[in-house]
Order: C-alpha cells, then sequence, then structure tokens
C-alpha cells in the first residue's frame, strides 16, 4: 500500500508537469491543494485552473525532479525541486527569464487510491532572490 501511494504521487507530479490528461483518475472530486490560491475550485478542475492558468501566467518550461519520497499510513511526503523559467511579472518583479531552481516538500493526503488533500512548503524568500537576479542572458 505504502508503495502504491508514493507511485500515486509521483504520477501527480508527471500529470501537473504534462498535459493533465488522466488527472479525474489520481485526486477526489473535492480535492484541496492548500498552496493554491484561495479561490481556486476543488478537485480536477483546481488542478487544472493551477497548472494551466496560474502558473502559466508567471512561468514557463515547468519541470519536476523528485529527490525522494517518504510513505506512511495515508500520508505522502514528497521531495522534489521544481525548475521553471519567470516569464510573467509577479509581485511586482518583472520578468527577466530567469531559470529557476525551487526545492519544496509537498504532503499528501491520500483516501481511496487518490490524493484528497496536499500542502506544500518552499523556500520563497530564495525564489523572489533568483527572480531578482540579473538574468544569465
Amino acid at each position: 500500500m505504502l508503495e502504491e501511494n508514493k507511485k500515486l504521487v509521483r504520477r501527480y507530479y508527471e500529470l501537473v508537469a504534462g498535459d493533465l490528461t488522466g488527472i479525474e483518475e489520481l485526486v477526489t472530486a473535492d480535492f484541496v491543494d492548500h498552496h493554491f490560491p484561495p479561490d481556486t475550485p476543488a478537485g480536477p478542475a483546481g488542478v487544472r485552473q493551477f497548472f494551466r492558468q496560474f502558473i502559466p501566467t508567471f512561468f514557463s518550461d515547468l519541470r519536476i525532479e523528485i529527490d525522494f519520497l517518504l510513505a506512511e499510513g495515508d500520508r505522502v511526503d514528497c521531495h522534489f525541486v521544481a525548475l521553471f523559467k519567470h516569464t510573467g511579472e509577479l509581485g511586482g518583479i518583472a520578468a527577466k527569464g530567469n531559470q529557476l531552481r525551487v526545492p519544496a516538500i509537498s504532503t499528501f493526503r491520500i483516501v481511496g487510491n487518490q490524493l484528497a488533500e496536499a500542502w506544500e512548503i518552499y523556500d520563497s524568500g530564495d525564489m523572489l532572490r533568483q527572480m531578482q537576479a540579473q538574468s544569465a542572458g
């Protein structure tokens, strides 16, 4: 069961960095990711909105590299790095095309072989520093 839960999280990150085909099979109808903006709908529609509307407003070329997964009971922690390019103004910071590398940890709660809830932490200060740095190009 724990290995299946890890596979579920791994598959989620494959889909959100891809075309999201099959996301309905991975998340519950009332899935909530607590780091999405407050007006994001629950379920697959919210995942689509975040990764197809919100993220592309500010970033492009999203890649996710998973370092490792830890599973216990109905929870999976995923330690990963998000890699993307800053391509839209965010928080008053103009896009310079900087390539960002943002380590993060997500925790997922699993119900009935689907993701039901998620939380994420990342170093937002370091991400802002990377966004403000002079572009390499």
